[in-house]
């Protein structure tokens, strides 16, 4: 997801973050603790946390009986505050499967899962003190689908150093490709630097001299999509250009229409929406009537819920898929849709929520840590990271059918690498490129 740049005070705090990326482990740490790929036992762990735990490591803190307790922390009010809703997919996937009996992990006991809830505001001054709580009150085995990119950089460097899993963050920033450094985060989206190099790729085939306008949200979240655009042009193609960039900062309490007219000047052939929150659908209603590029927009606003913002003007637009869309028609009938919406139901969401494609961003997110869980040999925190760390070819949650989850080890960080290029027609998603598989890729597009 997305994060903003409120409380420029508390610049000191993330600068911090962003150069402390050691986080107490040497990154040439290996273990040889027992750890699972494709369903098999390995030897090739990853943490160690004799070797990488230094500040009185707890394998079990969170886990009292049968039930373990997990954390996230979320939005409830201002610009991001739709971005709750992915934190009530989380809880509302745990609670299906509570129903159910609980998730059977790879030790053989059947475990419910609790979610404990912290918000920050989208804010990264307030995340370290609402982490905290999290983790030295409540006493949180993992945290899962934590929101935003700087507000997450605010607690990597604390969450490392205590060794506790950050399970499928909701942000694509490329820096989650960091995992050597930072062995206990991992992202539940794709790499932001990927989802544009998938759009690039597609746009070379149908148009290799675009022009291109971008507006971009002025943090992590937007340059990673400007970055990656820029480096794909200065390698990939040189007869396209971007002819207009403009910045957007949400904490100037300010809409996107200005940097849009601005952009709207070049005349570009493509405009590219790197922004989230309410303002991305948004911006697609300033679009000056005398300007006609192809529209896309981030992965991020991409959901029934977000482009119901946008007063009709997604028609056309396009977007990146990795999952599945329960409000698509085209995807309606998926197996995996239904069972979605079967459950969803039964556990109190709406045919809106459900449909809304944010709630199904948190269930993709509680349904990773689940998978991980039901392969984890031992349920500790350094066995369920270090399962995650050898996914081969594993197909989760909402995931589309043809993608795979895979990672490495320090090779490869992203279980999310799969994007096809669709086009909004009539409230429906068309493919327009088939999902290309980008596996061990994604570190290398970030500009």
């Amino acid at each position: 997801m997305t994060s903003s740049k409120l409380w420029r005070a508390s610049a000191a705090i993330l600068c911090l973050t962003l150069v402390a990326a050691s986080c107490g482990r040497d990154d040439k740490s290996t273990a040889a603790t027992t750890t699972v790929k494709g369903g098999e036992a390995s030897t090739a762990a990853f943490i160690d946390p004799a070797k990488d735990c230094k500040e009185g490591y707890d394998a079990t803190k969170g886990i009292t009986g049968n039930e373990i307790l997990v954390g996230t922390v979320r939005p409830t009010s201002g610009p991001y505050a739709i971005y709750d809703t992915v934190t009530k997919g989380v809880e509302k996937y745990f609670e299906a499967q509570n129903a159910k009996g609980g998730i059977k992990a790879g030790d053989g006991k059947t475990y419910t899962v609790k979610l404990a809830k912290g918000d920050d505001g989208y804010d990264p001054a307030k995340t370290p003190g609402v982490v905290q709580g999290l983790v030295e009150t409540d006493g949180i085995f993992a945290m899962v689908g934590e929101i935003g990119t700087e507000t997450n950089l605010a607690v990597r460097e604390y969450m490392n150093k205590k060794c506790i899993p950050s399970i499928a963050l909701a942000t694509g920033s490329p820096e989650w490709g960091s995992n050597n450094t930072s062995p206990w985060y991992i992202a539940g989206l794709p790499s932001y630097a990927t989802e544009a190099r998938a759009f690039m790729d597609y746009l070379k085939t149908t148009n290799p001299k675009a022009t291109i306008a971008v507006v971009y949200q002025n943090d992590d979240f937007g340059k990673a999509y400007l970055g990656a655009i820029k480096k794909f042009v200065a390698s990939e193609a040189p007869d396209m250009k971007v002819v207009a960039e403009q910045p957007y900062d949400p904490a100037s309490g300010q809409t996107t229409e200005g940097v849009t007219t601005q952009v709207a000047a070049s005349k570009a052939d493509v405009f590219f929406i790197g922004i989230g929150g309410t303002q991305c659908p948004k911006t697609m209603t300033f679009i000056p009537a005398d300007w006609t590029p192809l529209v896309y927009a981030s992965i991020t606003c991409s959901g029934k819920l977000a482009l119901s913002l946008a007063g009709g003007k997604d028609e056309g637009i396009y977007t990146a898929q990795a999952t599945l869309d329960a409000g698509a028609p085209s995807d309606a009938n998926n197996p995996k849709v239904l069972q979605f919406i079967a459950d969803g139901k039964s556990v109190g969401l709406t045919d809106a929520e459900l449909q809304g494609g944010i709630v199904g961003a948190g269930w993709n997110f509680a349904a990773l840590f689940a998978e991980a869980l039901g392969k984890t040999p031992k349920v500790t925190r350094a066995d369920i990271m270090n399962t995650i760390w050898q996914l081969d070819k594993l197909n989760f949650g909402l995931m589309r059918d043809e993608a795979e989850a895979s990672t490495d080890n320090e090779k490869d960080a992203w279980p999310l690498e799969g994007l096809r290029i669709v086009q909004r027609k009539a409230g429906d998603w068309v493919e327009v490129a088939p999902l290309k598989d980008y596996n061990g890729q994604s570190n290398s597009f970030a500009g």
